[in-house]
C-alpha cells in the first residue's frame, strides 16, 4: 500500500529526507507535461521540471495539510512555468515562435502511430487548446485529461469555485467555437 503525501511530507520534514524520491516518482510526468506545454522542449520541461522539485523540497515546511499535496505542488509548478514564460517573452521574436508552434504533448508520437485520422484529431485538439489562455488551457487539462476535481483546481489557482466554473466554461464554450469554426475536412 502506498504511503498518503501528507504521510511522506512528514516523514521528510521529520528527517527521512530519501523519502522525497516517493513525491517525485508519483507526480514528475504530470509537472514535465506543465512544463513540455508551456516550454514545447523537452530539455527546457526537464529542467523545469527538476527545479519545480527542488523549490517544492526547500519549501516543503510551508505546506499546509489541509490542501492536497498535488494541488500544491502543482501551483508552485504553474507559478514557476509563468515566471519562465515571461522571462523567455521578453523578446519578441520568441514569443512569436512559442506561439507560432503547435502545442505537443508528450507521448503522443505513439498515438500518432496509431492511425492518421486519430494523429490529425489530436493535433486538431491540440491546436485548439494551444488558442486558450495558459490559464483557461491549464484548467481544462486539469479538470478532463487529469480528472482533477474542482476543488483541486480552486486550491491551484486559488479561485473561488464558482470562478473556476465560469473559466471553465467559457473556456469549453471557446473550445467549441474553435473547433467547430473550422472546417476541418
Amino acid at each position: 500500500m502506498e504511503a498518503a503525501d501528507d504521510e511522506i511530507v512528514k516523514q521528510v520534514l521529520g528527517g527521512s529526507r530519501n523519502r522525497y524520491r516517493f513525491l517525485v516518482s508519483r507526480y514528475e510526468r504530470q509537472i514535465f507535461n506543465l512544463m513540455f506545454r508551456y516550454s514545447h522542449n523537452d530539455d527546457d520541461a526537464a529542467d523545469l521540471t527538476q527545479e519545480v522539485f527542488v523549490k517544492a523540497y526547500s519549501r516543503l515546511d510551508q505546506y499546509r495539510y489541509d490542501d492536497r499535496f498535488f494541488s500544491w505542488l502543482y501551483a508552485l509548478a504553474v507559478n514557476l512555468a509563468r515566471d519562465w514564460y515571461r522571462k523567455r517573452c521578453r523578446s519578441q521574436e520568441l514569443c512569436t515562435e512559442l506561439v507560432d508552434n503547435e502545442l505537443k504533448v508528450p507521448g503522443s508520437v505513439s498515438r500518432q502511430e496509431e492511425g492518421l485520422e486519430r494523429s490529425e484529431e489530436i493535433k486538431f485538439l491540440e491546436d485548439a487548446l494551444g488558442q486558450l489562455s495558459h490559464r483557461n488551457r491549464e484548467m481544462v487539462i486539469l479538470r478532463y485529461q487529469q480528472e482533477r476535481s474542482i476543488k483541486e483546481i480552486v486550491e491551484i489557482f486559488d479561485m473561488g469555485e464558482s470562478a473556476v466554473k465560469m473559466r471553465l466554461s467559457r473556456a469549453l464554450k471557446q473550445l467549441r467555437k474553435i473547433i467547430h469554426g473550422v472546417d476541418r475536412r
